[in-house]
């Protein structure tokens, strides 16, 4: 059932994904405030979230690509599947106070991740 809707699963999470990845790029303040409630940013911080929105879009690149290049599929969802439960884990049991926006944004990458190890395992 999960191998023969694989396809459009990445494309929707891949784009999902990218979306968010370049909101952390161009609104960078924007992402702060609601995802961490964080009103002044340094720039430093400013410049680290710009980064990781470049690294979240890729890795959307690569799940999208993943879905009509099926020979790179497991290398990629095996990385993206990591990626997004290491959010779902930092967000629920890290030190940093959940807030709203982070919270969704935890279950939605869980719940990819989810998909995405099982289709790997072939479930």
């Amino acid at each position: 059932m999960l191998a023969s809707s694989i396809e459009w699963i990445l494309v929707v999470s891949g784009i999902v994904t990218a979306v968010a990845g370049l909101a952390a790029l161009l609104f960078p303040h924007l992402f702060l405030r609601s995802g961490f409630g964080v009103e002044n940013p340094t720039s430093s911080l400013v410049f680290f979230v710009r980064h990781w929105g470049v690294l979240i879009f890729v890795v959307a690149a690569l799940i999208v690509y993943s879905a009509y290049v099926p020979i790179v599929r497991a290398p990629v969802l095996a990385a993206a599947a990591i990626e997004k439960f290491a959010i779902g884990l930092l967000t629920f049991f890290g030190p940093v106070k959940r807030t709203t926006a982070m919270t969704a944004i935890a279950f939605g990458d869980s719940a990819f991740a989810i998909l995405y190890v099982s289709y790997l395992a072939g479930l």
